[in-house]
């Protein structure tokens, strides 16, 4: 073999292994982003699916007693100011058969789930992020007679109407517009 023949065999060597290396870099790049996809998806189903099963566990409030008088503990609560959009209701929780109020709140940015103690909504509830990086949420809530409210009404007593199905619109970023409607059992 001449040194010229050496030569070419080294720049073709180099030239594959140049292509090579490129080839991976794009493959774990691809695995990469792919992964951070399928993380961003797995929120999002994670926090449809948490939301599906605490309206699926939604119960009327209990009643309670306060100064002689019989009182029921708020219902659906939704509230709507500004694109800023916080909804709760009681819920059955654990195997005791208890019941306490959870809710989910829009700050702007992110999902904050919200736990409170009880059924009340007199202490403050924890908050714990459930969906970061949204864009928009909106939730209207769907009577028995299929009318769609902003905030819940109340029967003519002033009571708190038992929702017939919660629809919410959330709207994600890097992912557009999810809609899902709930029924409220």
């Amino acid at each position: 073999m001449t040194l010229i023949e050496m030569l070419v065999a080294l720049a073709i060597f180099a030239v594959l292994g140049v292509m090579g290396y490129r080839a991976a870099a794009i493959a774990m790049e691809s695995r990469d982003r792919i992964s951070a996809e399928m993380d961003r998806w797995r929120d999002i189903a994670n926090f449809v699916q948490v939301l599906e099963l605490d309206l699926t566990q939604y119960v009327d409030p209990p009643r309670r007693i306060v100064a002689g008088r019989l009182l029921p503990a708020p219902s659906f609560v939704l509230a709507s100011a500004d694109g800023l959009v916080e909804f709760s209701f009681p819920k059955l929780d654990g195997g005791g058969g208890s019941v306490r109020r959870r809710g989910y709140r829009f700050d702007g940015k992110q999902i904050l789930q919200l736990r409170w103690p009880g059924v009340d909504m007199e202490s403050g509830p924890d908050l714990h992020v459930i969906l970061e990086n949204v864009v928009a949420l909106r939730c209207t809530v769907v009577g028995a007679d299929g009318q769609r409210h902003a905030v819940w009404p109340t029967d003519k007593s002033g009571l708190a109407v038992t929702p017939a199905a919660v629809d919410i619109e959330l709207e994600v970023s890097d992912v557009g517009t999810i809609h899902r409607l709930y029924a409220v059992h």
